[in-house]
């Protein structure tokens, strides 16, 4: 009789042992993740005089720069070639195509 309470309190850990494990698992479960990469930049288009300039981005109007300030800033360019313009009163200027790569880019246009 011993021997049968013996098998049958073993079998109970056994069984106690196996759902617990089927509880909470049986150890870390790591999940695979892919990286992820930056498919934008920021362009700080320069031009090297003051006047008020239509700034173009592949020749899409990207907004107004003022003959205060000679930078215009443009965020989210799509990284990979692309062509900038400034188109002014007085002058005009473009710059071919630049290559844009994630983080802070800066294009000069001289303009003429």
């Amino acid at each position: 009789m011993n021997k049968k309470r013996i098998l049958k309190g073993i079998l109970v850990l056994i069984v106690i042992a196996l759902l617990a494990m089927g509880f909470t698992g049986c150890g870390t479960t790591i999940i695979a993740t892919t990286p992820t990469y930056p498919t934008t930049g920021t362009v700080y288009v320069y031009t090297d005089s003051y006047d008020d300039y239509n700034i173009y981005m592949d020749n899409v109007y990207q907004g107004y720069s003022y003959y205060t300030s000679s930078y215009f800033v443009i965020y989210n360019v799509p990284i990979g070639y692309h062509t900038f313009t400034a188109s002014g009163y007085w002058y005009y200027g473009s710059s071919g195509s630049v290559y844009i790569t994630s983080g802070s880019n800066y294009v000069t246009i001289y303009t003429w």
